[in-house]
């Protein structure tokens, strides 16, 4: 199998990113299920935390699958890091671990990250588009599953550059 083909195994990898965390000093939560939930439906998000009774899930987009390894653990230790008490958002003390981990082992962990960064072909995501909007002034690209106001009158809303928007799909 290519290095290209290769798929992510992400309950192996949720184990290494834990300990990673764990030899950081990052108290994260006891109560972390070993199994990774894959939601094959999320297109704009790589990982979610997910709290229930005081345990945790982490779940990962499938597109993550296929993702360089580095970005599936960048985005476990991201998850793993809402653990952690005090880090339900993306405040200081998120912030603080994951300037720890990104200093350590060189990730890039943020509150959010575009495909080109996690190295996610921008057209994996888009294939699954209902709907795509277009920025007249930098090209950005907006992809949407859901029909929204945006979609309906893209002329009343704005890219964050400034630039006016339209739909292209």
């Amino acid at each position: 199998m290519s290095a290209e083909n290769k798929v992510n195994d992400p309950d192996s990898l949720l184990k290494k990113a834990m300990l990673q965390l764990k030899t950081s000093g990052i108290p994260i939560s006891e109560r972390i299920d070993p199994h990774v939930r894959i939601n094959n439906r999320a297109k704009k998000r790589f990982g979610m935390c997910i709290m229930k009774n005081g345990s945790y899930t982490i779940e990962l987009s499938s597109i993550m699958l296929t993702a360089p390894e580095s970005s599936c653990m960048q985005t476990l230790c991201h998850e793993l890091i809402h653990t952690c008490r005090g880090c339900g958002d993306h405040g200081s003390i998120f912030k603080k671990y994951a300037d720890i981990l990104n200093r350590r082992y060189g990730y890039n962990i943020q509150r959010t990250n575009t495909a080109e960064e996690m190295g996610v072909q921008k057209t994996e995501i888009q294939k699954t588009a209902k709907y795509i909007l277009k920025c007249s002034k930098c090209g950005a690209e907006i992809a949407r599953s859901r029909y929204s106001n945006a979609i309906a009158m893209p002329s009343h809303y704005r890219c964050r550059c400034g630039g006016s928007l339209t739909r292209i799909k």
